[in-house]
């Protein structure tokens, strides 16, 4: 696991808000889950039960990519809207992951020009509204291409399978997208980059979770303009390469 911390040194008084970005099955599911418990919070996932386009998407990416993701982007702002903001936020994934997806699924033709156009329209007109809690701290959670295929094969989720199957250049694409959106936006928040590949030191979350939290009270413990997360270490959870990404039920439709 490697990881790498940039950032900006005026941020304005509110409680911590963390997001997370990744490629699926990076694991970035795993880690929020491990975080949120430790912070005794719950993270705020997506809505995915409630995207009717989300099983045709998977059937059929090119038809039901644009719905799929404006659907997403409108229950994400509005899930942002309403965030607690007297207690710390850990987003799973951040609105910048919407953008992430869209684009990616652009390059993959799933979405034409127009689509694409009118997409980012909507997306910088909703999230540059004020009342929109943006993250202080952006967690990106990678992994290597090899480990992503197998995580993806070992939980067995069948849609996720035949992405794979028939688009076999899409985790790829995916990837380079968030290796992106990190590059060009390192100097607007912090970043905390995390391999979650087996590579690293161990894969294990756990040492994983104390290393972000590290990095919280490095930057943000000696600002008292924030509102941190009471931080309990828990004993030794499960290693990513032991139960690759079996952070929800492995038939539960996410992305």
């Amino acid at each position: 696991m490697t990881e790498i911390l940039k950032g900006k040194e005026q941020l304005e008084k509110r409680t911590l808000v963390v997001g997370l970005v990744g490629c699926l099955a990076s694991g970035k599911t795993t880690l929020s889950n491990e975080l949120g418990q430790r912070w005794g919070i719950m993270p705020i996932e997506e809505k995915y039960p409630d995207n009717p386009f989300l099983e045709k998407f998977y059937e059929n990416p090119p038809e039901y990519s644009f719905r799929s993701q404006m659907n997403f982007l409108i229950s994400k702002v509005e899930q942002l809207k309403n965030i607690d903001r007297n207690k710390v936020s850990l987003i799973d994934p951040s609105l910048d992951m919407d953008f992430i997806y869209a684009r990616t699924h652009f390059k993959m033709g799933w979405m034409n020009e127009n689509e694409w156009n009118l997409y980012q329209n909507v997306f910088f007109t909703l999230s540059g509204k004020e009342d929109l809690a943006s993250p202080d701290m952006h967690v990106i959670v990678t992994a290597d291409q090899v480990d992503l295929k197998k995580r993806i094969i070992d939980r067995g989720r069948k849609y996720e399978m035949w992405i794979l199957k028939n688009y076999p250049e899409y985790l790829e694409r995916l990837s380079e997208s968030v290796q992106e959106w990190g590059s060009k936006n390192g100097n607007k928040s912090y970043i905390f980059i995390a391999n979650t590949s087996a590579g690293g030191l161990t894969g294990d979350v756990n040492i994983l979770a104390n290393r972000v939290e590290s990095h919280i009270r490095k930057e943000f413990g000696i600002n008292g303009n924030f509102v941190l997360p009471e931080i309990k270490p828990l004993p030794i959870a499960d290693n990513y390469d032991n139960y690759p990404g079996m952070s929800s039920e492995s038939s539960r439709l996410k992305r």
